[in-house]
Order: structure tokens, then C-alpha cells, then sequence
């Protein structure tokens, strides 16, 4: 039976009034509300309905995602409701308020998620989608990537020398890593189920690999994508498998950390972002998915450590895709896959 590690989670609530311009010209910052379950549930209920107004259902970090609402705000004079969850909670809340959809924009989650939820939302044809790299489009426009993520392995180096560290998604099966590996439950994350639908794919492997992994996990499992990085940044694991913006983004931050990139290949998956089906400020949300795939938003992915999807756009300062012998994601074998793999983890985590 598995461990699976206790970690605070705090689910927040941001509700963001419209920027105030005063006569010299400052810009505001957007302000938050008190944090937890019933503030998130309160600001959903009662979302407002007006044209100015504009109800996210937002599961990414704030640290990327606040200012490019706030420029949102500024530029349309739209005050955005931010109502936050992580990505399966507001997955879901969309599901159950088909009838009376209080979200207008449902922003988080990988491409497998929402073609699962695809009857959910409300196709529609971007302004940018011309710009936007065709393999990564969805063919009925029901939803759109906002940022690209290639799957890479962490290493703490205070634990782990670069001679040590693995290289490959293969070394991550050697014993010496048994107890050491930090991973969230891919049927709880699906950054994690991602990854290792990549491992299986990069192995020419079925299940038997990822068994293989569940062995050298030695019982732990980190609870979510958010707690495994940080408890490779605390030390308590010698090395973690994620997307690339996470171990980035704490590299920046100074933490004892590395990043590799495997060289038996890895895979581009996506942030995803879609209007809700019935969205009551439609015109609204349309203009937001707009702006964010614009070049102007997108040039500024790379300053958060995230890759941009346009093809007019460089991802300056990181490493180019070319040498990452990176391929992209096969969504539709990981969409159909999905219901199978989660029965196999959990009969063989709980046998």
C-alpha cells in the first residue's frame, strides 16, 4: 500500500477588480482575497453578468498568469473574476454546470483533459490561430494551447553529482533510486499521467515499465505535481520527473537543483485554455483567448520559463526544441489510453 505524502494545499481565490488609471498614468496590481475552499466556492456561485465582466476558472500558478490578466484588465477595461482550483476540481465544476455555466474561461489542464471535455466547451475560431503552431491545434477549435512543455528529470545537487544523475528515462529503473524518485499519482495529476505516457512511449514499453517504476518508488508518492519539485528542493528525494517550467522556475529561484534533458528523447505536451460552453460573457471570453495567443502575450512566456506556441515567436534564453530531441505528444493514444492505465496503477499500487 502506498504512503502518499501529506502536503498543505490551499486552494485560492483571487477575485481581480478592473485596473484603475489614475491622471499620471499608474497601472494597479491586482489584489487578492483571503484564500481557501469557501472563498473559492463563494466567488463561483455568484459570478457577475454583466459585459465588463469576465469569470476565470484558473489552476496554473499566479506568477505567470497574474500579469497577464492584469494587461488584460487594463487594455478592455473587462474585471476579471479569478476563481481558483486545482485542474481536476474545476474540470469537474464545469462538468456539474452544464446547465448554468458560472465560469466563462476554464484555464489549466493538458490536452487529454479537455478533449475529454470537449462537449463542454464552446468551439471557436482565434483570431491568432494562423500564428498558432498547427500541431498543436485542436481541429475543432475547442480549445487552445497557451504554452509548450517538454517533460525533463530534476536532480537535487546536494544529493546527486552530475556524473551520478540520470541521463535517460531508463536510468530512473536502476535500484540505487529506489526511495530517492519524488512522483505525484498520475489518477490524480495529469501532468503526471503525461509523464509517464511518455516514458512508455520514448521505452517502446507498455506497463511493465511503468510497473518497473512503481517498484523503485518504494511506496511514496508526493501529493501533486506542486509538492514533488518542492520536496526535491527540500531535499527529501534525489530526483523528480516533471515538466520543464517547474524545475526552471526553481532553478531561477536558487534552488540546489538540475535539469536533464533525456537523451533517450522526451515529449511536448501543452497548458490549455478554452471557452466554457454557454459562457455567459462570451464576447468576453472570446477576446481573452485572443489576446493571451497574441505575439504580444506569448514574447513574454519565455520571461516565466514557458515556451510560447506561436511560430513567429522564439523562446529566447532556453534550450532550443531542436536539441532536446523532443517529438510532440500523442494525444489521441493517451486520451484513449487513459481509463486503462488509471485501473492498472491502481490494481498494482494496491496489490
Amino acid at each position: 500500500m502506498f504512503r502518499v505524502k501529506r502536503a498543505i494545499s490551499i486552494a485560492l481565490c483571487l477575485t481581480i477588480t478592473a485596473a484603475m488609471f489614475a491622471a499620471c498614468g499608474s497601472s494597479t496590481q491586482p489584489s487578492a482575497v483571503s484564500s481557501g475552499a469557501a472563498s473559492s466556492a463563494s466567488a463561483a456561485d455568484t459570478p457577475a453578468s454583466s459585459s465588463d465582466t469576465l469569470v476565470i476558472y484558473n489552476s496554473n500558478p499566479e506568477d505567470w498568469t497574474a500579469p497577464i490578466i492584469k494587461e488584460f484588465q487594463e487594455e478592455t477595461g473587462i474585471k476579471i473574476e479569478l476563481v481558483g482550483g486545482n485542474t481536476g476540481e474545476l474540470h469537474a465544476r464545469v462538468r456539474a454546470e452544464t446547465e448554468n455555466p458560472l465560469g466563462d474561461i476554464l484555464w489549466g489542464g493538458t490536452p487529454d483533459a479537455y478533449m475529454a471535455l470537449s462537449e463542454y466547451l464552446e468551439a471557436y475560431e482565434s483570431t491568432e490561430k494562423g500564428s498558432i503552431r498547427p500541431e498543436i491545434l485542436d481541429p475543432n477549435n475547442a480549445y487552445y494551447c497557451i504554452t509548450m512543455d517538454p517533460y525533463a528529470i530534476a536532480y537535487n545537487t546536494n544529493l546527486v553529482t552530475e556524473d551520478e544523475a540520470p541521463r535517460t528515462w531508463a536510468d530512473l529503473l536502476d535500484p540505487k533510486w529506489k526511495g530517492k524518485i519524488a512522483l505525484s499519482d498520475p489518477t490524480k495529476s495529469a501532468s503526471t499521467y503525461v509523464n509517464m505516457c511518455i516514458i512508455m512511449k520514448q521505452l517502446n514499453s507498455d506497463f511493465s515499465v511503468i510497473e518497473q517504476l512503481i517498484d523503485n518508488l518504494d511506496g511514496k508518492l508526493a501529493n501533486g505535481s506542486a509538492a514533488q519539485i518542492k520536496s526535491l528542493a527540500d531535499g527529501e528525494f534525489a530526483i523528480a520527473l516533471t515538466y520543464e517550467e517547474s524545475i526552471l522556475r526553481y532553478i531561477n529561484n536558487g534552488a540546489n537543483m538540475q535539469i536533464v534533458y533525456p537523451e533517450d528523447g522526451t515529449q511536448l505536451s501543452s497548458g490549455c485554455f478554452a471557452i466554457v460552453k454557454g459562457a455567459k460573457n462570451m464576447e468576453n471570453a472570446k477576446k481573452f483567448i485572443d489576446f493571451a495567443l497574441s505575439k504580444k502575450v506569448q514574447e513574454q512566456m519565455a520571461q516565466y520559463q514557458r515556451r510560447s506556441v506561436r511560430v513567429d515567436v522564439e523562446s529566447t534564453g532556453m534550450t532550443p526544441l531542436d536539441n532536446l530531441n523532443a517529438t510532440a505528444f500523442d494525444l489521441d493514444w493517451s486520451a484513449a489510453y487513459k481509463e486503462e492505465f488509471m485501473a492498472q496503477w491502481q490494481a498494482y499500487v494496491t496489490r
